[in-house]
């Protein structure tokens, strides 16, 4: 019944270890960390493209001027009028081309300051989660290092306790503690078992209390410590 008794504490020990509030509201940080990194990632993934994209846009803006510079000087030095007029239609649509690249660029640059802005709020609500955590995590460890302790003295008693034990029998009992989920023994109480609480018939009590002074309960099959007077 001693270990039984530990059993059930290591339950309860649980129980209230996963029940520190501080574990549920770490979860729920972790969970928003993990979407606020996701949005982090896909603003920093938004402000490269644009980065690349105005890189572009200024190449092609380069090679527009050296194109345009290179068609006034064609037409500085055209011998006839038909090849002046080639080349100034040529230089108006660089000229309109260079026009549209910059206004892209110009549409580019403001969405890569808007990322950037972006950016800076993502970090420091990442920053700020951050030290939430390691508030959160702080606190469960000093909350949980009492439970903890006390969890790993009933764990050492539980050794001592089934170290006392016959084999066969602790077999018996770890068994029924697994199939129970618990802890595996009970014990006569009145006339009904204290581990399902389920009365039994005259004729169970009679069998139980004639029979071993360990014997198992027919409902829950917990091993049964039958001791003292029935209480009816």
């Amino acid at each position: 019944m001693e270990l039984t008794a530990a059993d059930y504490q290591l339950i309860r020990l649980k129980k209230q270890l996963d029940g520190l509030p501080q574990r549920q509201k770490l979860l729920d940080l972790r969970a928003k960390q993990a979407e606020v990194q996701r949005k982090a990632e896909q603003v920093n993934s938004l402000y490269h493209e644009c980065e690349q994209a105005i890189k572009q846009l200024q190449d092609e803006e380069a090679s527009l001027k050296a194109k345009s510079a290179e068609a006034q000087a064609q037409i500085d030095t055209a011998a006839n009028y038909k090849e002046v007029t080639n080349l100034t239609l040529e230089l108006e649509s660089l000229a309109r081309r260079r026009e549209k690249v910059e206004f892209e660029a110009l549409k580019l640059m403001e969405r890569l300051d808007k990322a950037a802005e972006v950016q800076a709020q993502v970090q420091q609500a990442l920053e700020k989660l951050s030290r939430q955590d390691e508030e959160l995590v702080s606190s469960f460890q000093s909350e949980g290092a009492a439970i903890q302790k006390e969890t790993f003295i009933t764990e050492k008693l539980r050794e001592q306790l089934t170290a006392a034990l016959p084999a066969e029998l602790l077999k018996r009992y770890e068994q029924a503690r697994q199939a129970k989920g618990g802890a595996g023994a009970a014990h006569l109480e009145g006339s009904h078992c204290s581990g399902c609480r389920v009365a039994f018939t005259d004729g169970q009590l009679a069998k139980l209390t004639q029979g071993p002074e360990i014997g198992e309960c027919p409902h829950c099959h917990r091993l049964l410590v039958v001791s003292g007077e029935v209480v009816r």
